[in-house]
């Protein structure tokens, strides 16, 4: 779908465009930022964890606390406390058996404005700009029509090597979503405290 764009360079500065099996992202600041959104708790095969899974490195991997050690059917195992936990998807790369794709939990979200780079303005963390998107592979036009969006917002009114955090900055948000014609909702604003009662309960996160 971006292609032309790519090759033919006519963007006011380079696009990075990254992909993740997760919304923690490991790293991958990107100008776009497309991750899979988990909605669900994962699913344990407890037949499987004793054998595949060191239980002590995933109850740290862990962010908020959520998993803790028990016994299944006279089996060493994991449990999931389904109130703390926010679907990122943590646990699965060290233990998977606690299985949490799934056409009921999988969805993409979107996010915006990371960068790596120090030039002209400090590394960025990106930010969400829609989430919720139905994970229609192999193609996923849904999430190719808003790319698609963003892109064209931002090569059109950005200034000569503004980066896409950079464009955002200037424009403020309020004019982003004008401009890319995108829903704004309440899980967009940066003060929203929705997990706080849960991520509170983790010694891993302070406020």
């Amino acid at each position: 779908m971006l292609h032309s764009e790519f090759i033919d360079e006519k963007m006011p500065n380079r696009v990075r465009i990254t992909t993740s099996c997760c919304q923690i992202n490991c790293g991958g600041q990107g100008d776009i930022a497309v991750n899979v959104q988990y909605t669900k708790p994962p699913k344990i095969n407890h037949d499987l964890v004793a054998n595949v899974c060191e239980r002590p490195a995933v109850v740290a991997r862990c962010p908020v606390a959520a998993i803790r050690p028990a016994m299944v059917d006279g089996k060493p195992s994991l449990e999931i406390d389904e109130k703390k936990c926010v679907c990122c998807g943590a646990c699965y790369p060290p233990c998977p058996p606690m299985q949490i794709n799934g056409d009921d939990s999988t969805k993409i979200a979107i996010w915006v404005g990371g960068k790596h780079s120090n030039a002209r303005s400090k590394p960025t963390f990106h930010k969400l700009v829609v989430a919720n998107l139905p994970n229609n592979a192999p193609h996923w036009p849904e999430v190719n029509a808003i790319v698609l969006k963003i892109v064209k917002a931002y090569k059109k009114d950005a200034k000569h090597w503004e980066r896409m955090g950079e464009w955002i900055e200037r424009i403020g948000w309020n004019r982003f979503f004008e401009m890319t014609e995108l829903a704004f909702t309440k899980h967009h604003i940066d003060t929203w405290t929705g997990s706080r009662k849960t991520m509170n309960h983790s010694a891993h996160v302070h406020f």
